[in-house]
């Protein structure tokens, strides 16, 4: 990978992607969680939705951990820009979740339980469960990037953030109420630093990085057609025999 002024925009842009939707998207969560869960997951596509518009063209506005290592593994940046990419995204979710709690109101800070944009597993669940749903629904998440990164995909990208959006969407529509279908690592971990018990999330990070290695290795394999290199003959140059 070559440093250059690029590779800097392009850390910069997932920085500011990540802290945007910590500040946006937690913002409307904390204000509808207790309300309204289907307004709080609709919220939270619409966020990813305007990121990917605001930063799709700079950097693939990522904004996820998950999403990045499964571009690695899917042989599209290297291990550097991997590395890059995930310490910009950690960094900005930290700035925007700071952020996010300088601009709230206090009451609604106190009321916003286990914490703001933290959401513990539903009750009576396994830990193999919150680890599998957690899973489940990030693996669906990486699915979707998986098949807007393929070449075959190259002439349906015109509606591409509102898509990602939605998918999103769907996503924390089936899982909010179980383990909180974040599926971002960042997203997940912050606001437990915050609150001083990162060791409570464990289980969902867990599902999140396991589908994020996995679910692009499912897709090279059983979605990816096997081209055979094209083989030219060689033949003499002229005046050579």
């Amino acid at each position: 990978m070559i440093w250059n002024w690029l590779t800097f925009i392009r850390g910069v842009s997932e920085f500011s992607a990540t802290c945007l939707l910590m500040l946006f998207g937690c913002m409307g969560e904390a204000m509808n969680k207790e309300s309204d869960s289907v307004i709080a997951s609709l919220h939270y596509g619409l966020a990813v939705m305007v990121i990917m518009h605001i930063y799709g063209f700079v950097s693939g506005a990522h904004a996820n951990p998950c999403v990045s290592i499964a571009c690695y593994y899917m042989g599209y940046i290297v291990s550097e820009m991997l590395v890059l990419y995930v310490v910009c995204q950690l960094a900005g979710g930290l700035v925007g979740y700071y952020l996010l709690l300088q601009l709230l109101p206090k009451e609604v800070i106190d009321n916003s339980k286990p914490g703001v944009c933290l959401v513990e597993p539903m009750n009576g669940l396994s830990n193999l469960q919150i680890v599998g749903i957690e899973g489940l629904l990030t693996s669906v998440l990486v699915l979707g990037w998986c098949a807007l990164w393929d070449v075959r995909n190259g002439r349906f990208l015109d509606s591409v953030s509102i898509r990602m959006g939605l998918l999103v969407t769907a996503c924390s529509f089936a899982g909010v109420q179980l383990t909180g279908a974040s599926m971002n690592p960042a997203k997940t971990l912050v606001p437990s630093i915050f609150l001083g018990s990162p060791d409570e999330v464990l289980l969902q990070l867990a599902g999140q990085i396991l589908a994020s290695i996995l679910v692009p290795f499912i897709w090279k394999n059983a979605y990816m057609p096997r081209y055979k290199p094209l083989e030219i003959p060689l033949s003499p140059c002229p005046g050579y025999d």
